[in-house]
């Protein structure tokens, strides 16, 4: 008898459980398709392997003629004859030798990150794929042995834009070409300018004005720029007059000092004047030299000292180009500086540079000084007469200047005048003690007035007024701007 196998159904929950493997099963078939899809589309745009090489070797001096576009931009031309570099067509153009020798640089030796591909098959009939049907960039440099590279960049890669998409006339490769090398070759026109360099001597600064939307401020010196003690002749003159820091105007100084220009922007056109926000300048800068000679160590260790004549400087800040550069206007042209070198003088906080010592007047040079109260005068008045040695030479110090004997006179009566020097020198070292708030109004009439008279004439003078009861307002020169505790300010002669 034929034996008769029989085929048994599984029961429902089996069956429930291979419906639901299959579907999984079927799921990760279609995921694994739709990778393979995408991983097939994103193999039509080649990316970089290991390949890497020079294309063109040459040194900058067998470089003829380079000729760059950039996107939109007209192109421009760059020549170099016999070591002369020049701008082709425009003769009086201020180039930069070292602007024009960086692209030289660059042009002379030109490498490929990568062979993407030596079959123009691959990419030819999808060049808009690749940026290359309207490239952004193109150069054509000539080599003094008459090859010619001539180059054109499209779309930057997938690789962070680290490199770009780049072909060869005349080659059938395609190549991708380093973000660096397109940043290095492809500089504008205006780049290769070179940036004017304003001459500003510290030592010669007479005159310093800040002048913003709704304020002036401004410095003078008081004196020649010659003279020993000129950083403390510094004065306020807007807006109100004050004697200036020594400290604070050096820095000030030193910051006018150091004040460059970036690159070149465009000239200073009406239109451009406006698009870049020179129509309200946050700030003028305003900056007069006095004429006067200025000494320089030359490189064979001797000094050169040239003559300059007085001389203004104008540079007016406008619009941001970014948060780290601001545009400048300087004559008849716009830059770019940073913002942390020129910006600093964009409000200025004017109050900085007061002095808090209200003596301005050294002992050296004190003709007298007057003291005057309520009820009481002193007045101070200070005779030099030059030491002379025993062959009728006059007597020098050690920095050869002449040597005095002082005698002083008070109220008509000799007094001791090493008894007024350690009691003014102390006076000198005397600081306020605050700021008087901006709204306050010294309406007090001074209880306490020191006039100090100059060798030279000049006056200032010291007035004490009460501010509070533990307090007196310090108004210099008729200006209360710091308060002081009351007795803080005197001449302690007993």
């Amino acid at each position: 008898m034929q034996t008769i196998h029989k085929t048994h159904s599984p029961a429902p929950e089996k069956r429930r459980l291979l419906l639901l493997a299959g579907a999984l099963i079927l799921l990760a078939v279609l995921a694994v398709a739709a990778f393979l899809m995408r991983q097939e589309e994103a193999s039509d745009w080649p990316e970089p392997i290991p390949t890497g090489q020079t294309l063109f070797a040459y040194a900058p001096e067998q470089i003829s003629r380079i000729t760059i576009r950039r996107r939109e931009e007209a192109p421009w031309t760059l020549t170099q004859e016999n070591g002369l570099l020049a701008l082709e067509g425009d003769a009086s153009f201020p180039l930069s030798d070292a602007a024009a020798a960086a692209l030289l640089d660059a042009a002379c030796n030109l490498p490929c990150e990568a062979v993407l591909t030596e079959d123009p098959a691959e990419y030819s009939d999808h060049l808009a794929d690749f940026g290359l049907d309207s490239p952004r960039y193109e150069a054509v440099i000539t080599y003094t042995d008459g090859v010619t590279a001539h180059l054109s960049i499209g779309s930057p890669g997938a690789d962070n834009n680290a490199w770009y998409y780049m072909t060869l006339r005349d080659d059938p490769r395609l190549f991708s070409f380093s973000r660096g090398m397109v940043e290095a070759l492809f500089v504008s026109r205006d780049s290769l300018r070179d940036t004017v360099t304003p001459v500003i001597h510290k030592a010669r600064i007479d005159r310093i004005t800040l002048t913003g939307p709704d304020n002036v401020i401004e410095w003078q010196l008081q004196g020649s720029i010659t003279d020993p003690d000129a950083i403390d002749k510094w004065f306020i003159t807007q807006p109100y007059s004050y004697p200036a820091d020594a400290d604070a105007m050096s820095r000030l100084l030193s910051n006018l000092a150091n004040l460059r220009l970036g690159a070149y922007v465009c000239p200073a056109t009406a239109e451009n004047l406006t698009a870049m926000g020179f129509d309200a300048p946050r700030v003028t800068i305003d900056v007069h030299m006095a004429a006067g000679a200025i000494a320089v160590n030359n490189a064979e260790g001797s000094v050169d000292v040239t003559d300059y004549p007085a001389t203004s400087l104008t540079f007016a800040i406008g619009g941001r180009q970014n948060d780290l550069v601001d545009y400048v206007r300087f004559g008849d042209d716009i830059y770019v500086s940073s913002h942390f070198t020129i910006g600093m003088f964009i409000d200025y906080n004017v109050s900085a540079t007061m002095s808090r010592y209200p003596v301005l007047t050294a002992l050296g040079n004190l003709a007298s000084l007057t003291v005057r109260t309520a009820d009481t005068q002193a007045e101070y008045i200070l005779t030099r007469t030059e030491q002379v040695a025993a062959n009728n030479e006059l007597l020098l110090d050690e920095d050869g200047s002449p040597t005095y004997d002082v005698t002083l006179i008070c109220n008509g009566q000799p007094a001791s005048y090493e008894a007024f020097r350690i009691a003014y020198e102390a006076l000198m070292l005397t600081t306020v003690s605050g700021t008087l708030p901006e709204d306050a109004e010294i309406t007090a009439h001074p209880h306490t007035v020191f006039t100090f008279t100059d060798v030279d004439d000049t006056v200032h003078t010291v007035a004490l007024a009460d501010f509070d009861a533990l307090h007196d307002a310090v108004i210099v020169d008729g200006h209360a701007a710091f308060y002081l505790i009351k007795g803080g300010f005197r001449l302690k002669l007993d």
